[in-house]
């Protein structure tokens, strides 16, 4: 039997540590996750669940998954890399005012919830109001 050379060791190893990966993302689903998903109720014609996928997609009160904007991912990548404290908190900002809406923001680091008119809101927080509803009047 021939020594195996250093230079085939090191492809070897490579090709193993390949498979590994292939392996393990294969295990993991190796599809993409969810950035976010955000909950509205209180408004008129009933509550929306809107949820968006890494991969430019995202669906409303349903499986069923929608293209979106390649701006439109950017914009929730935005949202969930800005909420992360708030998110990780649990942060909550209620308001005094009846018949307002209510969001509920949910990513992998936590959630947040506030209601419309709520003193001291985060400016992100705002930003994910119109996010919800421009993406509500596209998918719902």
């Amino acid at each position: 039997m021939r020594p195996v050379s250093t230079e085939h060791r090191y492809r070897l190893s490579g090709l193993v540590a390949g498979a590994i990966s292939v392996f393990l993302l294969a295990a993991c689903g190796g599809g993409s996750g969810d950035l976010l998903a955000i909950e509205v109720t209180g408004a008129p014609g009933g509550g929306q669940r809107i949820t968006v996928a890494s991969d430019g997609r995202a669906r409303c009160n349903g499986p069923d998954l929608k293209q979106i904007s390649s701006e439109q991912v950017i914009d929730a990548r935005e949202i969930e890399r800005e909420v992360y404290g708030l998110a990780r908190d649990g942060e909550s900002f209620e308001a005094d005012a009846r018949g307002s809406r209510r969001y509920s923001l949910r990513t992998d680091d936590g959630s947040v919830r506030w209601a419309e008119g709520a003193s001291g809101l985060p400016k992100v927080l705002a930003r994910t109001q119109l996010f919800a509803l421009q993406l509500g009047r596209r998918l719902c």
